[in-house]
């Protein structure tokens, strides 16, 4: 697949992340997931999409699922007030994961050389109902996604799985 033709039969499939990297306007290059991120990209046939991208070897919270589950439902009390250093080690860690993971999902269209995004559900609450157009490039079962922020170029390169 080396044209550059967007089509539905081009574009529905799982992605795995290969690259993502910005450029700003110095032409300086920085990796925002680092240099070896972990993500992937689902495009399917009735026009949905979801994306998933985080920094590899992020550091654990510490804290079992059922623990996360007495944290998010927990009241002012004194369980809460008793268990508030393991929580707050645990609150810190839970930003800093968050911060080193993207994901989003909802519906996508095709436009002359770009898809565009609908975003329907977000980690980021602020994104939901925007869209987000990326410019599509397709070489030897890969497929190059760009947008520009500000004066920041970011370009992220996926490989179909077959």
């Amino acid at each position: 697949m080396s044209n550059n033709v967007i089509s539905k039969e081009n574009l529905v499939g799982t992605w795995k992340l290969v690259d993502f990297y910005t450029v700003n306007a110095q032409e300086k290059v920085s990796y925002p997931f680092g240099e070896n991120p972990t993500g992937y990209l689902v495009y399917t046939e009735n026009g949905y999409m979801s994306v998933s991208i985080m920094t590899t070897n992020r550091p654990l919270l510490g804290l079992s699922v059922e623990e996360m589950q007495d944290l998010k439902n927990a009241k002012l009390g004194l369980e809460l007030i008793g268990n508030l250093g393991k929580y707050l080690k645990a609150s810190l860690r839970y930003f800093s994961a968050g911060r080193n993971y993207l994901s989003y999902s909802g519906t996508y269209q095709i436009r002359g050389n770009s898809v565009i995004h609908n975003l329907e559900v977000s980690l980021v609450p602020d994104w939901i109902g925007l869209d987000f157009e990326r410019n599509v490039k397709f070489s030897e079962g890969q497929i190059i996604l760009t947008n520009m922020v500000k004066d920041t170029s970011y370009n992220l390169t996926w490989k179909l799985i077959p």
